[in-house]
């Protein structure tokens, strides 16, 4: 594939961000165990890079997945695994159903806020005797005032 100059223009800020907000931090983080993942995210949401293929109407950038794979490329230059995955997490896991399939209402309430990075999405596929098979998920919420009880 042949990518364009808006390609690389994304190139260059995802790479500027893994060396000037990531790789930086990365040694003081490990030593930690945990990064700041609210203040990454929202630095990442300043940029677009949360919603490249996300539509326009919910603050994304509706671009196609090529843009997404330039971002994934540029994040495997941080110098640790996790972060990364937390990022890839948000943008390639938690949220696509959500920008698919959500009503307008959800998508505004959630998906806007996990593009600019207000929000950290987040994903549960797993349980006792099913695995990470999410046919066999038994799990339930029941809507309770402004509050989800999972069951």
């Amino acid at each position: 594939m042949k990518f364009t100059a808006e390609h690389e223009a994304l190139r260059q800020t995802t790479r500027q961000f893994v060396e000037n907000e990531l790789n930086p931090h990365i040694p003081k983080w490990e030593a930690e165990g945990r990064f700041p993942i609210h203040d990454v995210f929202k630095k990442l949401g300043e940029l677009g890079l949360l919603g490249i293929c996300k539509p326009i109407d919910n603050g994304g950038s509706g671009l196609d997945y090529s843009y997404n794979l330039i971002v994934a490329e540029e994040l495997g230059r941080a110098a640790c695994g996790g972060v990364p995955l937390a990022i890839g997490v948000q943008t390639d896991m938690a949220t696509p159903a959500l920008a698919r399939f959500g009503s307008p209402e959800l998508r505004e309430k959630f998906l806007n806020k996990a593009i600019t990075g207000e929000y950290v999405a987040a994903i549960a596929v797993s349980e006792p005797h099913a695995g990470s098979d999410v046919a066999a998920i038994k799990t339930t919420a029941v809507k309770e005032g402004d509050d989800y009880i999972i069951n």
